[in-house]
């Protein structure tokens, strides 16, 4: 995901969220030149995705949250690129770099087996 632009990222959460019969709507918490982060309300209540992006600092953070608590994430913060799994969100498990349509495609078989 380095070198992507705010901008490009927010164009590819529309399109991966508008396929995804699990979003209900997208909400742009902030846009500017280094930094995104947007809400990505599921149609399950009280259930979300939180995205972050910092440009500058090359950090992306994906989140599922239910009930105010993250359930699984990924992220590339501190020990490189590493997933929450649902099993236990807390452990850091290593794995590759994640585009959101890998982490949404991941949270949809979850929560529609």
């Amino acid at each position: 995901m380095a070198a992507m632009t705010t901008i490009q990222l927010l164009h590819e959460l529309r399109h991966v969220c508008y396929d995804s019969s699990l979003v209900d709507r997208l909400e742009e918490r902030i846009l500017d030149v280094d930094v995104l982060h947007v809400r990505v309300h599921l149609a399950q209540s009280d259930t979300f995705i939180n995205v972050f992006y910092n440009l500058a600092t090359d950090k992306t953070a994906f989140a599922l949250v239910r009930d105010g608590r993250r359930i699984y994430g990924a992220d590339n913060a501190k020990t490189g690129w590493h997933y929450h799994p649902f099993a236990d969100p807390d452990q850091h498990v290593t794995c590759h770099e994640m585009s959101f349509s890998e982490f949404l495609r991941s949270v949809e078989i979850h929560l529609n087996p």
